[in-house]
């Protein structure tokens, strides 16, 4: 009986160990996966939500300079870059402030009300993503949402390396 007793105590006290180093394990991914998509959100949020007050000043204001609209893309992206190659690579490929200034001329607001995530299967550090992209004319009452996907590589801290948002046709479509 004593022996059964010991069995049963080592088969318990190695499932919890077990369990315990599973529930360790899928806490810290989680905590990885929870701050790369802050940076990805953050990105997100600041490309596609506006055009917000400074920018339209920017734009707009008399004795604005391309300094201010390039210091105004550093304060709010680049931070969240690995490198000064990928910032730049971001906000030269129309990203950044250029979807808002985009927005900004043909008198549309941009609101970001969802994202989802995905972390693909890759062994590199990417997702893809789906914004919900409310869109609504300067004056006008009523608002229309769009879907906008993209892709963001990552780098182990939790920096982007390359980042893709997928938004060219809908910016042609506001055009038109």
């Amino acid at each position: 009986m004593k022996k059964h007793t010991c069995k049963l105590l080592a088969i318990a006290l190695l499932t919890s160990l077990l369990l315990f180093m599973v529930g360790c394990t899928e806490n810290t991914e989680t905590k990885v996966q929870d701050e790369n998509i802050q940076t990805i959100e953050a990105v997100l949020q600041n490309a596609l939500t506006g055009p917000d007050d400074e920018l339209k000043e920017i734009f707009n204001g008399e004795g604005s300079s391309i300094e201010d609209l390039l210091q105004y893309d550093k304060d709010h992206f680049e931070d969240y870059f690995a490198n000064e190659t990928s910032y730049m690579e971001f906000v030269n490929n129309n990203n950044g402030s250029g979807i808002l200034i985009e927005a900004m001329k043909y008198d549309y607001n941009f609101k970001v009300i969802n994202i989802e995530y995905e972390k693909t299967e890759s062994e590199e550090i990417i997702y893809d993503f789906t914004v919900e992209l409310q869109y609504q004319k300067e004056g006008s009452e009523s608002s229309e949402v769009e879907t906008v996907t993209g892709q963001a590589n990552l780098n182990e801290e939790h920096k982007i390396e390359d980042m893709l948002i997928r938004i060219g046709d809908f910016l042609g479509f506001l055009i038109n």
